[in-house]
């Protein structure tokens, strides 16, 4: 267990009235490789909707969220964006009456498109990517929100070369380290799912490329894992019935 978010999930035992989560993310938040993955229900943003069906751990932890406790789980996650995505759709994103955030943010801030010259050094291109967590975090700091932030699962081998049409100038494992650092210096609560689904992946001698459906998103099983290790930090417990 995660005691800096269990502290904030901790809210939703016995609370009072109905407790507002909102999660936050991109393709795999949004459950993009999971089983009947389709964008048929209500509006998030321009050009997006929500995964009203589709197998993923978001919709898992919905379902036992909603189940368990009062409280309401609303995935706002977007497919193919990035931390800037959030940052400039905020307002439309973060409701006012949202209690907790859960944000998953980053796997496609890694690359740099070729026509975006000139090409940033790993330094800088992470540099920019770290101000931007900075930023995000004070947008919720501003408004109150209790945030807690994921670095998200690890990708292929394959996933993490350049593309044709960008340069993959850092790494899963290097957002997961710059949420590390951000989370030290500003004291917001942080999951590493990068090093839980590693050591998933270790403890049961799998290959990471077995939970992935395509280099990236997850599959069912892949899914399946990331709603109980989220549990897991969580602190929350789950039904053996």
């Amino acid at each position: 267990m995660n005691k800096a978010v269990a502290k904030v999930i901790s809210k939703v035992i016995l609370a009072e009235r109905t407790v507002r989560i909102k999660l936050l993310g991109d393709s795999i938040t949004h459950g993009e490789g999971g089983t009947g993955f389709k964008q048929d229900g209500e509006p998030i943003v321009e050009g997006f909707a929500r995964n009203k069906d589709g197998y993923c751990w978001a919709k898992q932890f919905k379902e036992h969220m909603e189940a368990q406790f009062d409280c309401t789980v609303t995935n706002n996650a977007c497919t193919g964006t990035n931390i800037e995505f959030v940052i400039d759709n905020f307002e439309q994103l973060v409701d006012a009456d949202d209690d907790i955030v859960i944000c998953t943010i980053g796997t496609n801030n890694r690359h740099q498109y070729f026509t975006d010259l000139p090409k940033r050094t790993k330094h800088e291109h992470m540099k920019i990517f770290y101000g931007n967590i900075i930023k995000l975090y004070n947008k919720f700091a501003e408004m109150k929100k209790d945030v807690i932030f994921v670095a998200n699962i690890p990708a292929s081998a394959e996933n993490e070369k350049d593309k044709d049409n960008f340069w993959r100038i850092f790494h899963m494992n290097d957002v997961n380290d710059l949420y590390m650092k951000a989370s030290t210096v500003c004291g917001f609560p942080f999951i590493s799912m990068y090093s839980r689904f590693m050591e998933y992946c270790e403890l049961k001698g799998i290959a990471v490329d077995s939970l992935l459906s395509d280099g990236l998103h997850p599959n069912d099983k892949g899914y399946d894992v990331m709603f109980k290790l989220i549990l897991d930090e969580l602190g929350l417990g789950r039904s053996v019935c």
